[in-house]
């Protein structure tokens, strides 16, 4: 097994996949190894065979999520992954939960916020046809904007913060069937649908998880409590004085906004890329690792 150098840290790890036995996850420690040597991986199980999370988990680790479950793995540790400080976490992969590190999310952040559709969240024009796509053109802007001005925001606080957003002259401009979803309140199915168009327009991420503890044994089975921030404020914060920078600092070096960014003016967080080619090198990364994959399928995850 050859000694692999990902993200300004070393872990045992092979070139290609990841190996069997011992290598499998078993610990926050190992999961956050895999995280850093993979640099983009989903959680689940999906249409890349041995490409996730839950694949690459030792047998009896797999969190069980039934009433009496006392195994939480993977499902707990991601908490631990996400306070690295360097990784990302959301649906930012076809819609569905993963992890990047910060050199690899940028290359997506150039991608995904190039797309018209993403840019919505910007106010920005887009011919909204779908009941989805015009809620997102709507309510998107104003969420992306509490989040950005609060810094960190839970999605419950987020359905209060957002009742201000859905005015009588919004609803006024909007088919009755939409009414019933945004008054007297944002129903939770609509904030998770925008929480999770945002994710995968790169707009916001999972900043942190607090464990919920119930019952009056004050029991923890692994229901958790996630605040959502902006890539730009969890990973751009970082000291002026450069000895006391992280490692993942050295990719922060490009100052102002680059091509397809979605937006003007300063972002730590560009690449020297067209948004075309940080998707190629997206892809091309996890053929690398996983050469049988389809091309195709990997269009429609990244």
């Amino acid at each position: 097994m050859e000694t692999t150098e990902t993200s300004g840290q070393t872990t045992d790890a092979p070139i290609r996949g990841w190996g069997p036995g011992p290598d499998l996850i078993d610990s926050p420690e190992r999961m956050i190894d895999v995280v850093r040597h993979f640099g983009i991986i989903p959680f689940f199980k999906g249409a890349v065979p041995g490409w996730s999370i839950e694949e690459m988990t030792a047998p009896g680790c797999w969190f069980d999520d039934g009433p009496d479950s006392v195994i939480l793995g993977p499902w707990d540790w991601k908490i631990d992954v996400v306070r690295e400080g360097d990784i990302a976490y959301g649906k930012f992969l076809g819609g569905k939960a993963a992890f990047a590190t910060v050199e690899w999310y940028r290359e997506l952040m150039n991608w995904r916020r190039s797309q018209p559709r993403y840019q919505m969240a910007l106010g920005k024009p887009f011919k909204a046809v779908s009941t989805t796509d015009k809620l997102m053109k709507h309510l998107s802007p104003h969420v992306l904007e509490i989040i950005r001005g609060q810094g960190a925001v839970e999605t419950g606080q987020l359905r209060s913060l957002c009742r201000e957003a859905v005015t009588p002259a919004l609803l006024r401009t909007l088919p009755a069937r939409y009414k019933t979803l945004l008054s007297p309140s944002v129903k939770k199915n609509v904030m998770d649908s925008i929480i999770q168009f945002l994710q995968s327009g790169t707009w916001i991420i999972i900043g942190d998880f607090e464990r919920v503890y119930r019952g009056q044994d004050l029991h923890y089975n692994g229901w958790q409590r996630a605040s959502n921030t902006t890539p730009e404020a969890l990973f751009a914060s970082v000291a002026a004085d450069s000895s006391k920078q992280p490692f993942w600092a050295k990719y922060l070096e490009q100052p102002t906004g680059g091509p397809g960014t979605g937006e003007s003016g300063n972002n730590s967080l560009a690449v020297p890329r067209t948004p075309e080619e940080s998707r190629n090198l997206l892809i091309s990364h996890v053929l690398d690792y996983f050469p049988s994959a389809s091309p195709e399928t990997l269009k429609k995850l990244i």
